[in-house]
């Protein structure tokens, strides 16, 4: 057993706010007031966006309608699904 040592925390890419004191803050709030996952009602562990953040830059980062509570299994299917996309590169703005 080794003592002292944490595994890393994973990254959402580069984006740091999934990093910070505030989106920690929110995040346990929001699991606490929504304790079930959404897709299948199991224990959720994941406050996920409706609406990738990085995809859309105008909705709130914070923004409780665009968010929905996940178990990692859900949302790993939806990132796998999501990520699997055709994206259209002519919606994106410079």
């Amino acid at each position: 057993m080794k003592l002292g040592r944490r595994r890393p925390r994973r990254s959402h890419g580069s984006d740091p706010r999934y990093q910070s004191q505030p989106w920690r803050r929110y995040r346990a709030t929001y699991i606490a007031r929504n304790p079930l996952c959404t897709v299948c009602g199991a224990i959720a562990e994941v406050v996920d966006h409706i609406k990738p953040a990085r995809q859309y830059p105008d909705i709130s980062f914070f923004d409780p309608s665009n968010h929905q509570s996940l178990c990692h299994r859900c949302h790993n299917s939806k990132r796998g699904r999501k990520s699997h996309e055709p994206r259209r590169y002519d919606d994106v703005k410079p």
